[in-house]
């Protein structure tokens, strides 16, 4: 069967004899239904589980609405105003509300980035705020059953009425990004934060699992010790353009957003492949390792013990992160990187360990722009020029008979094994 892998702004052609093929398997995307403006204002006109916002509020309230930061897609330019009217229409006064960038530990952003994410009539008419996880001004607002102190940014945990905004995705071990993670990792101390995300190396804290993700537990019971009285999300396609929009309780905010988050990126496969050929969805998924990983890691979830997996990234930019590569050099195996995090915490110092997983598993052949001798003697990949030659060598390590699974929007296909 013939194939068009995306890479890059292109594509890159595989054929996978019908002996071999398993599946091509692809996410169910939406497109957008309507305009995303009439989405959002009914889905403020139609909230779950509450009043309507601007019946719960008014004059003299002081209002917290936490907002996404720079590095995440939310379309927060969107979906803040109808929020802020709605404030309006209730009669609070501007110089009640702060808008809370939700940092994390990540940088707090400049003046101009801040302006570029809100826009400049907002920007120039609310008191906006980060959250420094280090430096910041947080108090603990109780402790959740596995004893991590809960401490939270006080210019939030002291206003009247709670809003969080922001879009839910899939998420590599918080299972799902949205809701409860605006307060955790969001607007948390660096003590707090690390602790919740040190759940990582634990069974269930991964992607597209809730229940028993004990990452997101301690997420729901920070954000009911914090409090939460609104929230306001959305979901995107790939094209990041919003397919779904929700307001009210954010348990069911929640809720709405992951069942459209898993019809359309959730597929199920019969069976366990022995090869699996990923493309990383191509630009902008597939600017450089740091990002295509996330193909290579979702792979893994499903293939065979030791079977071969197949990246196809073009990677333009090469690794994308200095903290990856430096994590890559000074710690050899994944118990090493494991070891290191338990200790202490660095958010983006995990893709390392994934990796390094990854590669102690797995054969990896790699088809991609870089041609560093990093991508052997560091990555521990193979390196090959054409998914056609990198499949005719998986099938000799893995046999001839192998069944081979095609995932050409590796980024976002969440895969499972059928149960």
């Amino acid at each position: 069967m013939h194939i068009e892998l995306p890479y890059g702004k292109g594509t890159l052609p595989l054929d996978v004899p019908e002996k071999n093929l398993l599946e091509v398997a692809v996410p169910k995307e939406f497109i957008q239904p309507q305009q995303p403006e009439l989405m959002i204002q009914e889905a403020l006109k139609n909230p779950f589980g509450t009043k309507r916002l601007s019946t719960l509020v008014g004059a003299g309230d002081t209002i917290a609405i936490v907002i996404d930061d720079y590095t995440r897609p939310c379309p927060t330019k969107m979906i803040l105003p109808p929020v802020l009217a709605e404030l309006k229409t209730a009669g609070v006064y501007d110089l009640d509300i702060r808008i809370i960038i939700a940092t994390g530990t990540h940088t707090p952003p400049s003046s101009d980035a801040v302006k570029e994410l809100v826009g400049d009539k907002i920007f120039r008419n609310y008191m906006i705020l980060s959250n420094d996880a280090v430096h910041g001004t947080h108090v603990n607002v109780g402790r959740t059953k596995r004893g991590n102190d809960i401490e939270i940014l006080k210019d939030y945990v002291e206003a009247d009425f709670k809003i969080l905004l922001g879009d839910i995705e899939y998420h590599y071990f918080a299972g799902y990004g949205g809701t409860r993670k605006s307060i955790l990792p969001g607007i948390s101390s660096k003590n707090t934060i690390q602790r919740n995300h040190s759940l990582l190396f634990e069974k269930h804290s991964c992607m597209g699992m809730l229940k028993e993700n004990p990452i997101n537990q301690e997420m729901n019971e920070a954000m009911h010790l914090a409090g939460c009285d609104f929230a306001l999300s959305v979901v995107q396609n790939s094209q990041h353009r919003i397919v779904g929009a929700w307001a009210g309780k954010p348990e069911l905010v929640m809720d709405a957003g992951v069942k459209l988050v898993d019809t359309m990126y959730k597929k199920e496969i019969a069976v366990a492949p022995d090869i699996i050929i990923t493309a990383a969805n191509g630009h902008p998924h597939d600017i450089n390792l740091y990002q295509a990983m996330k193909a290579m890691h979702t792979a893994c979830q499903i293939i065979k013990p030791h079977g071969v997996i197949i990246l196809i990234a073009e990677c333009p930019q090469h690794h994308g992160s200095q903290l990856y590569i430096d994590w890559m050099r000074n710690y050899k195996t994944s118990q090493e990187i494991q070891q290191a995090l338990r200790k202490n915490f660095i958010i983006g110092a995990h893709k390392a360990f994934y990796h390094r997983v990854t590669i102690e598993n797995h054969p990896v052949f790699f088809i991609s722009e870089m041609n560093t001798p990093d991508v052997t003697e560091l990555f521990g990949f193979r390196k090959e020029k054409t998914p056609n030659d990198a499949l005719a060598h998986a099938l000799k390590i893995s046999g001839e008979d192998s069944k081979v699974l095609v995932v050409p929007q590796g980024t976002t296909t969440f895969l499972r094994i059928q149960q």
